[in-house]
């Protein structure tokens, strides 16, 4: 089972970079881990802008690939619209890009760095969130459950 689909899974591993890559972001890292429970192989990479000053990246995009070697239908991306460092948890976040279809990756990666920057341009100009835009909502999420 350790080594059933890692090579698929190492195949969409670099498809993820490449598509970070691609639209203009720096990798940070790049992981792949074996679940098996799940029986899959979850593939996570990290990524920033060139001039990110932080050591986490500001957008990750995560996928599973079963260890038969089958790719993912979906990818799920997550974004963080603040110039502080995500470990802070402050900022909003992008919600509604949990289920992407793999060939629109690009497109929705491109679309998350507008929308990143518009949220940017409308906290810097004091108007409150959440931000709406077509599939995805940008807000300030409590993990902790803190009041």
């Amino acid at each position: 089972m350790t080594r059933a689909g890692r090579e698929p899974a190492e195949d969409v591993k670099r498809r993820l970079v490449a598509a970070c890559q691609e639209v203009g972001l720096v990798v940070k890292s790049a992981t792949m881990h074996l679940s098996k429970t799940a029986a899959a192989r979850l593939i996570h990479v990290d990524a920033s802008l060139p001039e990110w000053p932080h050591e986490v990246g500001m957008l990750s995009v995560m996928a599973s690939v079963s260890i038969g070697g089958r790719w993912p239908e979906t990818v799920d991306i997550r974004c963080i619209a603040s110039r502080e460092d995500p470990i802070k948890l402050l900022g909003p976040w992008m919600q509604g890009r949990g289920r992407v279809p793999f060939a629109d990756l690009i497109t929705e990666l491109q679309a998350t760095l507008a929308e990143r920057e518009q949220v940017i341009s409308m906290i810097d100009s004091d108007i409150a969130g959440p931000y709406v835009f077509g599939i995805s909502v940008w807000k300030t999420v409590d993990v902790f459950g803190l009041p």
